[in-house]
């Protein structure tokens, strides 16, 4: 299998899997943040090790973390332009998202 370069490809290929275990996992690690909001800082400046330290979660390959608060913010917030920017004529994501209560996981590509 070739390289997967966009979102598009990934979306189109099937290239990816997401078990129950795995929306387990990060029900929890929304929870752990829900539980302890000043955990949030913790997670912000390494969120993949923060996954990792709670219960071992790793997103698929390219993906990278981000917690979304009740007013749908990204924490750590996005890279500028990477939900596009008039330099950027198209653009690909894709994400999914799971939650407890106001405060959810997010693994985006």
């Amino acid at each position: 299998m070739s390289e997967v370069q966009t979102a598009a490809d990934i979306a189109r290929s099937g290239s990816f899997v997401v078990n129950e275990t795995q929306l387990a996992k990060m029900r929890e690690i929304a929870k752990v943040v829900y539980d302890d909001p000043g955990k949030i800082a913790e997670f912000e400046r390494d969120p993949m090790g923060f996954a990792k330290s709670v219960n071992g979660f790793e997103p698929p390959a390219g993906f990278h973390l981000h917690i979304a608060d009740a007013s749908n913010n990204l924490i750590p917030p996005e890279e500028d332009g990477i939900f596009g920017a008039e330099s950027r004529t198209t653009w690909d994501r894709l994400e999914f998202r799971v939650g407890y209560k106001t405060v959810s996981l997010v693994a985006c590509y």
